[in-house]
C-alpha cells in the first residue's frame, strides 16, 4: 500500500497542476525531432492518426516497439509481461538539452516516456490508465504545440484542460480522460511515465507552480 500512499500524496495538491519544470522554446524541440528522426505508428492495430517518438524504451532504440504498442494486446499477443517501468533506456531523444536538464534528476526514475503526435482527427477515447489498488507509476504531461483548445481538447473527467505550453503537469491519469484534435495541424504532447517512489514525489512537490 506504500505506492497508494504516495500517489494520494500527489492527489492532495490536485488532480492535474502545473510544476516549476519547464522545456523552453517547445516549437524548436518539435521541430528538431522532425528533422532528424521518424514518428512511428502509436498502436498501430488501431487505424487512428496518431504517432510516437520514443524517449525511453527497451533498449534505447526508436522502433517503438513495445513502448509505442498497446502493452496489454502486446503481453496477449507474445506471451511476454512488460509493465511501464520496463521502458527505461534513453534515447537519442532523450538527449536534448531541455529534456535531459529536466529529468535528470530523476532519471533513475523514469520509464516509458515518449512525445505524442495526434494528426488531424487523431484521438484517444475515453480511458483510465490504471485499474485495482497497486499503482507503480504516475504521469507527467508536457504540452509542446497545438495542445489547447480550440485546435486540440483534452479532457480529464468532464473539464477541458489548458496549458502553458512546455510546463511539466502532473495529472491523475485514474480519472477517466480522452483528446481529440479538431485542426489542421498536428498536436505534440510529451507523456513521462514516472516510477512512483519518494523520489520522483518530492520532485513534484516540492516543485509547484504556486506555493
Amino acid at each position: 500500500m506504500k505506492n497508494l500512499e504516495l500517489f494520494q500524496n500527489l492527489c492532495i495538491y490536485g488532480n492535474v497542476y502545473e510544476t516549476n519544470h519547464r522545456i523552453k522554446k517547445t516549437e524548436k524541440l518539435v521541430d528538431w525531432t522532425e528533422e532528424n528522426f521518424k514518428y512511428v505508428d502509436y498502436n498501430p492495430r488501431k487505424k487512428i492518426a496518431r504517432k510516437g517518438l520514443s524517449i525511453t524504451s527497451l533498449n534505447g532504440t526508436l522502433s517503438g516497439i513495445p513502448d509505442l504498442d498497446s502493452l496489454y494486446e502486446y503481453n496477449c499477443e507474445n506471451n511476454t509481461s512488460y509493465t511501464e517501468l520496463d521502458f527505461t533506456v534513453p534515447t537519442p531523444v532523450y538527449n536534448y538539452p531541455c529534456i535531459s536538464y529536466a529529468l535528470d534528476p530523476i532519471k533513475d526514475c523514469i520509464s516509458r516516456t515518449h512525445i505524442i503526435k495526434l494528426q488531424p482527427g487523431g484521438f484517444f477515447p475515453p480511458h483510465r490508465d490504471t485499474r485495482g489498488v497497486y499503482l507503480e507509476s504516475f504521469r507527467l504531461l508536457v504540452p509542446l504545440k497545438n495542445s489547447n483548445p480550440p485546435k486540440c481538447n483534452f479532457v480529464l473527467e468532464d473539464k477541458i484542460m489548458n496549458w502553458n505550453e512546455g510546463s511539466f503537469y502532473f495529472i491523475n491519469t485514474c480519472l477517466m480522460h480522452y483528446i481529440f484534435n479538431s485542426s489542421m495541424s498536428d498536436s505534440y504532447i510529451l507523456v513521462a511515465n514516472v516510477k512512483l517512489c519518494e523520489k520522483s514525489v518530492q520532485y513534484v512537490t516540492e516543485n509547484l507552480k504556486y506555493k
